[in-house]
């Protein structure tokens, strides 16, 4: 065994110790400034994108009005391959595919709009700002009792 073998491995600790340790105090901050913000999203009543699934409702719709109207197109076609060319494959098919594009759009639209709709309103300064109109009347005091 060499006699600097010791001291290069002595270098060597700091080397490795020192960026593992600012590695892991950075990935605590980020953790930490995350759970803030977090947090604070609940507190407002928002959510974070990141929290959001990919497969929202009106991307399901969307899925739904151009995947269903590809695939009765292929079925028609692989249909029309082994049996010959039928007016009633073909006709079945577009009737289904137009059907489902327009449900599709439909859906789509209503679950774009109300989504719209939503962060319009939370985004809104009038939310916090907004006094609700209360009639004095409809309560029952007990003062008034007598």
């Amino acid at each position: 065994m060499s006699p600097l073998l010791i001291p290069m491995l002595g270098i060597l600790v700091p080397i490795v110790i020192v960026p593992t340790a600012l590695g892991l105090k950075h990935a605590r901050l980020l953790r930490e400034l995350e759970h803030a913000e977090r947090m604070k999203a609940l507190e407002v009543g928002r959510t974070l994108p990141r929290d959001e699934p990919f497969w929202s409702p009106a991307k399901v719709c969307v899925a739904i009005g151009a995947g269903v109207p590809v695939g009765s197109m292929v079925t028609a076609w692989m249909a029309s391959e082994s049996l010959g060319f039928k007016d009633e494959i073909w006709g079945m098919s577009t009737g289904v595919a137009l059907i489902s594009v327009i449900c599709g759009s439909l859906l789509a639209g209503k679950h774009f709009r109300l989504r719209a709709e939503a962060e319009a309103l939370a985004s809104s300064p009038a939310r916090y700002a907004a006094k609700a109109h209360l009639d004095a009347d409809a309560f029952d005091v007990v003062g008034t009792r007598g």
